[in-house]
């Protein structure tokens, strides 16, 4: 099986007629470089929200302790909006024909898996520092003078137990979601390229 024959056989993904050697994923494919590129985007989409939220906490809350820990939480949200923005914008959907097309989806494979490797590792330092903002927004709510609060030993130590049970629960939920998002794709991709490297 040539690789125009391979083609052919994606009976379900929506590609324009090849122009030049190459052909254009439509938006509406279900080729997995177009789903990915879609979830890249969804999940920029969720970053502005999340962003916008936590901005308007900002303004909400008036303790400086608590302002200091959502402004660490929205430097990360804008770190994330940024990562994946840039990660849409680079998946390429204008795929050669020729042979050079294995090659192609294997760098797209290879480096959507790193990039999602690398937003888990900084995500991991990320997680105890929005649980405290969390935690000192709790103690706001609830009354307290957090800055007072925040000196208290026994909270301390709550509030230490409380982040070393929240990052792993938080990491292996957010390992979960990328798997909804970007782990089917993933495995549909890497089928195509095997597709690609043992034509029977």
């Amino acid at each position: 099986m040539d690789l125009q024959e391979a083609w052919k056989k994606l009976e379900t993904d929506k590609l324009t007629k090849p122009v030049m050697g190459a052909v254009h994923i439509q938006k509406k494919s279900k080729h997995p470089v177009q789903k990915l590129k879609t979830a890249y985007l969804q999940t920029t989409g969720f970053s502005v929200l999340f962003l916008i939220c936590f901005i308007a906490l900002f303004f909400y809350f008036h303790e400086p302790l608590v302002k200091i820990g959502l402004v660490l939480v929205i430097i990360s949200y804008i770190f994330f909006f940024v990562t994946n923005f840039s990660m849409y914008r680079k998946i390429n959907v204008v795929l050669p024909i020729d042979k050079s097309l294995k090659q192609v989806l294997v760098h797209t494979h290879q480096f959507i898996t790193d990039n999602i490797r690398f937003q888990k590792r900084v995500a991991l330092f990320i997680y105890p520092i929005a649980g405290t903002a969390g935690f000192m927004m709790g103690g706001s709510i609830g009354g307290g003078n957090v800055e007072k609060m925040m000196q208290d030993p026994i909270v301390l130590v709550t509030a230490v137990i409380v982040m070393a049970i929240l990052t792993p629960l938080c990491y292996y939920m957010a390992n979960w979601m990328y798997k909804i998002s970007y782990g089917k794709c993933l495995i549909e991709l890497q089928e195509r390229i095997d597709q690609l490297e043992d034509p029977n």
